[in-house]
């Protein structure tokens, strides 16, 4: 229909009415792909038409409120037992995690710019994310009517919140908050809440809010937050009520799909039409509509005193992909498929390791299961708590979900990988079999569980040198490269019973001939057992200490002569080994008689930062996989044609000389390189403890290198050996 305006509003398809175009009803011959319906500030006099015709009259934004109290006893008095065993809980917390909270009387720049790097981190993995501090000015004038509470481990910023005071309101607002993923959670919250709420009362300010949100929960906020508010006895108010210059109006609102927001959605609206303008002191009554394709859903912890009507709407089924330990790579999985609509469960094995169990953000997620252990008792259960979601999709996140992933679509019916013998796809000795067994090239080997064994080995083969490894594991960990029968003795005592990356006991070692050659990986998203290649990698490592570790890794042409090489014997061994959905990781090497497997992994490739291969070739495995998931047809066109490698890119990863200390300065010198674009290097804190580098988890960090001249890359990544053997580390304590 001519005049409707139809745009983006923060990941939603909005569309705007006049008054006269949304009572036509013509419109909704043009709603394909809308998720919303407004009409803007409507007249007071068409508001009973509006409803009339389905439409929610609601002000556009509301700011949370409630009085101080003269001392915070009396604050917790009005609260629920349960909240007020929560606030005492979070103090607690803090303490634990050996936390220091501080309010500062005065904002600076430098520490609003500290906050400010914790604030865009969180920002940047919100689906919606909106980042509304930059609009304060960065100057002491700017920042003169703002106080801050930190949170911090040690002298790293960890949380923060920005409270600003209205003197006209007698107010203090908390303005914004933000905390590292680590610590991201309500105890953390709570707990700086109440340290801004009693520098409020120790100011004498009589009010106290916590901030304004729009109408819509489940969008940019969340209904948690709805919750998280109202039990702390806030009440919400139209903005443009508490203050008419604010660009707030009210709008008549109809929520057509709610599959691109979050279950569940809230919808708060009027009760009745307002006679008055309301204040925290005199709120309105207002109307909550829960919209969830739950069935049955409990409206209990959304009742409120200012909510005088609260209704369930059932709206269709979302689709549901269950992501099992989204993790390194991972972790950008959730946000990517709830771009697309669909809702996201995490399900964890409970064997991530350390290093990676921090990137886990549950925020994106509508629920996170972990798994009572592997047995098929554990794996029937937690099949049966999935149910409820109905998954249309499970995709391992990472190594460590491979063969619950494999389960769990077994169990629920959805597309998976090949039920196979062994579990070849993650054990290595029954990888080389299946893959020998399909007539492709394998390093020569056995799966040992003792010295004695890979002395009877050697003995046999007369095999030398050779390469000792865990039969599971991830990133080079535990690989030793042994010249004589010794070392491999040793590397095979060392190994055995220890608890490897993976976070299981090593009860069997693969020892294997040692390959010289050229390594390489290709990166692999597969449909239905057709497969896309969409990267192919040359991998330079080093050597130290007897163990590969990572150099850079080049990213190649789709064609060439080890490409032509390598790509079908990609795609036979993803055959072998089952691949039918979803990405697969595949490590090769080329010696003079051609391409011999390493190693596949059914999952991304591991702490990928996905800008790197965007900037290059338009997409990248993340999106890819997305894309197979949530439009295959699209992508079923993709396969056999390869990529395009628009500009050179190249992975650098960071190789510590010896133990010492980040420089200060070292993630800044790095980003003034002309080619480097991300990486987690950018990340470096001064002064955080670094050891020499003798596999990926010992390497602190990687670069992606990007420019139009490969000069330039290769420029830069001199650069970087040599500022590592200069300025990027420095002793202890220097």
């Amino acid at each position: 229909m001519p005049g409707n305006d139809v745009s983006d509003y923060h990941g939603l398809r909005r569309m705007t009415l006049t008054v006269d175009e949304a009572l036509t009803g013509s419109w909704r011959a043009d709603i394909d792909g809308v998720d919303l319906v407004v009409v803007t500030d409507p007249p007071r006099e068409r508001w009973a038409d509006l409803r009339a015709a389905g439409f929610r009259l609601k002000p556009q934004w509301v700011t949370w409120g409630r009085p101080a109290g003269a001392r915070e006893a009396d604050f917790f008095a009005e609260l629920s037992k349960s909240e007020r065993r929560n606030l005492r809980d979070s103090r607690r917390h803090v303490e634990e995690q050996r936390l220091t909270v501080e309010v500062h009387a005065t904002l600076g720049p430098e520490l609003f710019a500290e906050f400010l790097s914790v604030y865009d981190a969180q920002i940047a993995a919100m689906p919606h994310g909106l980042p509304s501090a930059h609009a304060v000015p960065t100057t002491e004038a700017g920042l003169a009517d703002f106080y801050f509470v930190s949170a911090r481990s040690g002298t790293e910023l960890v949380a923060g919140v920005v409270c600003k005071v209205v003197p006209r309101e007698d107010a203090m607002r908390v303005a914004f908050s933000a905390a590292r993923p680590r610590v991201r959670n309500a105890m953390i919250t709570r707990a700086l809440y109440l340290a801004a709420f009693q520098e409020a009362r120790r100011r004498g300010i009589g009010w106290i809010s916590l901030g304004t949100d729009p109408t819509l929960y489940g969008h940019i906020a969340q209904a948690g937050l709805f919750t998280f508010k109202s039990r702390l006895g806030f009440v919400p108010v139209p903005l443009h009520h508490l203050d008419p210059d604010d660009d707030g109006c009210d709008e008549a609102e109809m929520v057509l799909d709610t599959a691109r927001l979050r279950d569940p959605v809230l919808s708060l609206a009027y009760a009745e039409p307002p006679d008055r303008l309301a204040s925290w002191a005199d709120p309105l009554p207002m109307r909550l509509d829960v919209l969830s394709p739950a069935n049955g859903l409990d409206l209990r912890p959304y009742r409120a005193p200012f909510v005088a009507d609260i209704a369930f709407v059932g709206v269709p089924a979302r689709e549901t992909v269950v992501i099992v330990d989204p993790v390194s790579t991972g972790m950008y999985l959730a946000p990517a498929f709830r771009g697309r609509g669909r809702r996201c469960v995490a399900v964890l094995s409970g064997t991530v390791g350390d290093e990676y169990a921090g990137t886990l953000r549950r925020d994106n997620f509508e629920a996170v299961l972990t798994a009572a252990g592997d047995s098929l008792e554990a794996v029937d259960e937690l099949t049966i708590r999935l149910a409820s979601w109905h998954p249309s999709q499970v995709i391992a996140g990472s190594e460590w979900g491979v063969n619950l992933a494999d389960s769990l679509t077994a169990r629920l019916g959805v597309p998976g990988n090949l039920p196979l013998p062994g579990r070849p796809r993650r054990d290595k000795p029954a990888m080389m079999r299946a893959v020998a067994e399909a007539g492709l090239r394998v390093p020569v080997g056995a799966r040992v569980t003792s010295v004695d064994e890979v002395d009877d080995w050697l003995q046999a083969t007369g095999r030398l040198p050779v390469v000792v490894k865990p039969v599971a594991s991830a990133g080079s960990e535990g690989v030793y490269f042994c010249p004589d029968a010794d070392e491999a003795r040793a590397a095979t005592a060392k190994l055995l019973g220890a608890t490897n990356v993976m976070g299981q006991p090593n009860d069997a070692v693969l020892v294997q001939e040692r390959l010289v050659g050229q390594q390489y990986f290709v990166n692999s998203v597969s449909l239905d057992g057709r497969h896309h290649i969409h990267e192919i990698w040359r991998d330079d490592r080093l050597v130290i200490e007897g163990r590969p570790v990572y150099d850079r890794q080049v990213l190649l042409d789709n064609a060439g002569d080890v490409q032509d090489l390598l790509v079908p014997f990609v795609l036979g061994v993803l055959d072998a080994l089952g691949v039918r959905n979803g990405p697969a990781h595949t490590e090769l090497l080329v010696d003079e008689r051609g391409p011999v497997l390493i190693e596949c992994g059914a999952r991304l490739e591991g702490a990928v930062t996905p800008d790197g291969p965007e900037r290059a070739t338009g997409d990248s495995q993340l999106s890819l996989t997305v894309e197979r998931y949530t439009e295959p047809d699209r992508f079923a066109q993709r396969i056999g044609s390869g990529y395009v490698r628009r500009r050179p890119l190249a992975v650098v990863c960071l190789v510590v000389p010896r133990d010492g200390v980040v420089a200060n300065g070292a993630a800044r010198r790095l980003a003034e390189l002309p080619s480097v674009i991300c990486g987690s290097a950018l990340q470096l804190t001064p002064g955080t403890t670094v050891h020499r580098t003798v596999d990926m988890f010992t390497s602190p960090g990687h670069l992606y290198l990007v420019a139009d001249d490969p000069e330039q890359v290769e420029r830069d990544y001199a650069q970087i050996r040599a500022m590592e053997a200069d300025t990027l580390y420095e002793a202890p304590g220097s």
